[in-house]
């Protein structure tokens, strides 16, 4: 069966870099989706021009909502896979194979940074194992590691789901927090998670300390129903 596969791409203010990850990224995919978070610059134009659909927010929400916005359509056009991946460049569109072939004993894909080279700042690698731990103890508990069902990097923004997965996830973040919400959703639901090394193209912010602890108070909310 031919799968339809679709790329969501979320942005703002990349009209530096989104050009040549849409056209590096339509090499493997059906269908690219940029999703403009109310950019100041030509984000929009630049994604369209090399190739992409480009869905235009009236303002910056956040990229959880842009996220959710691009999965939307995406799943209204009849997607049978989604891959998520960011606009900076820091991704290897080329990964995407290897995230198809892993897709065909799992329902969701996580490119792992920890599993490749992974350029950030040590307090930034902090922030990411602590709210990776923070993500994994919430989601399937202690018992987890010992099954293994232990994600390491719960913050890649780089995925690929199976559109019938997708949909029994109950996504609600709007910023940065969407990331560890994906993996918790998908745990809580009995969802087979995998992870595929990745190599990110150039030192990236990664997660914050401060941020960490704040994705981490808004699923331990959604976790207890606070």
């Amino acid at each position: 069966m031919h799968l339809r596969i679709y790329a969501i791409i979320p942005g703002l203010n990349v009209a530096g870099t989104v050009g040549p990850v849409v056209r590096e990224t339509r090499r493997h995919v059906n269908r690219v989706i940029f999703v403009d978070d109310g950019s100041t610059d030509k984000s929009g134009a630049v994604a369209k021009k090399a190739g992409a659909h480009a869905i235009v927010l009236d303002r910056n929400y956040g990229k959880g909502f842009a996220l959710r916005a691009g999965m939307k359509q995406a799943l209204r056009e009849g997607a049978d896979v989604i891959i998520t991946l960011d606009s900076d460049g820091q991704h290897y569109p080329k990964y995407i194979p290897a995230f198809l072939r892993a897709l065909r004993d799992a329902d969701v894909v996580i490119g792992s940074r920890y599993a490749g080279r992974f350029y950030t700042l040590t307090r930034n690698v902090i922030g990411n194992y602590g709210l990776s731990f923070i993500t994994n103890i919430l989601a399937s508990g202690p018992q987890g590691f010992l099954r293994h069902r232990w994600i390491a990097d719960t913050e890649s923004g780089f995925r690929a789901f199976r559109a019938g997965a997708l949909r029994r996830m109950d996504l609600r973040g709007m910023r940065y927090e969407i990331e560890a919400e994906c993996v918790y959703e998908a745990m809580r639901k009995g969802l087979k998670v995998v992870e595929v090394p990745i190599v990110t193209r150039a030192r990236i912010k990664g997660v914050r300390i401060r941020d960490g602890v704040s994705n981490g108070l808004y699923l331990f909310k959604k976790a207890f129903r606070l």
